[in-house]
């Protein structure tokens, strides 16, 4: 059941509806460490240019990760297949 989480980010205080309080806690602790790692290698950028800045960051992470995820499922399937067709041979000389 959803609650009401409150979370800081770059000092201000959320309200923030989640299934999974943990969680919702550390992903804006992640966000919030992002926030003020841009922030201080960036100080004269506004903090909207830090918060597009942080959010392609992640959507970066993210793709880097599905793309590491459909090469370990094509690996898998590949290594399924090699096994199968040695066993279907195996069965054949039998």
């Amino acid at each position: 059941m959803a609650q009401t989480v409150k979370v800081s980010i770059l000092g201000a205080e959320y309200p923030l509806r989640s299934n999974d309080e943990v969680l919702t806690l550390q992903l804006a602790a992640d966000v919030d460490s992002q926030l003020r790692e841009f922030q201080a290698k960036l100080p004269a950028q506004s903090t909207t240019t830090l918060a597009v800045l942080t959010a392609l960051n992640f959507a970066e992470q993210e793709a880097h990760a599905l793309e590491n995820e459909r090469r370990e499922v094509d690996r898998v399937a590949h290594e399924i297949e090699t096994v199968t067709l040695a066993l279907e041979k195996a069965l054949e000389s039998e």
